[in-house]
């Protein structure tokens, strides 16, 4: 009975919002810029069809990008693509948008200073949510998961 009421009290907790999560300690912020550039060598990369600024963001050889896609018959599947394609695919991008301005940091978590979470805003179009690996003493991004952005 204890442990189901405790499990019932956290529940709660979690779903009226009385559980809010931290921000990067002051300890933490010169990792939290260094996250921060990792992203925006990502996002500007991509934009740039720049195959150096994808390569210093991604774990490219190991990680992986995560959509959910909506079939003909109107069913939610996920779709898995390696990196390593991705970036070939956005570096070959003869007519790149360029530097870009339209994005937004949503949320950073560090964990361990080994370990992190970002929600990132990419201009109108997709919501991601990033992990990032500190592999070798360098941040990479090691998952990309991303939703279209929903029409206002």
């Amino acid at each position: 009975m204890l442990k189901s009421g405790l499990a019932l009290t956290m529940s709660s907790a979690l779903l009226l919002g009385c559980v809010t999560m931290p921000e990067p300690r002051v300890d933490q912020e010169p990792e939290a810029e260094a996250i921060k550039l990792v992203v925006l060598d990502y996002f500007q990369g991509q934009g740039q069809a720049s195959e150096e600024r994808l390569e210093r963001a991604f774990a490219r050889n190991h990680a992986i990008m995560m959509t959910s896609t909506v079939g003909s018959d109107g069913t939610n599947s996920l779709r898995r693509a390696e990196m390593d394609d991705v970036i070939s695919t956005w570096a070959s991008n003869e007519n790149p948008s360029g530097l870009r301005s339209d994005y937004e940091f949503l949320s950073l978590q560090i964990v361990d200073n080994r370990l992190a979470t970002v929600t990132f805003r990419s201009g109108a179009r997709f919501f991601d949510a990033l992990t990032l690996m500190k592999i070798n003493n360098q941040w990479r991004i090691v998952t990309k998961v991303y939703v279209p952005q929903s029409p206002n």
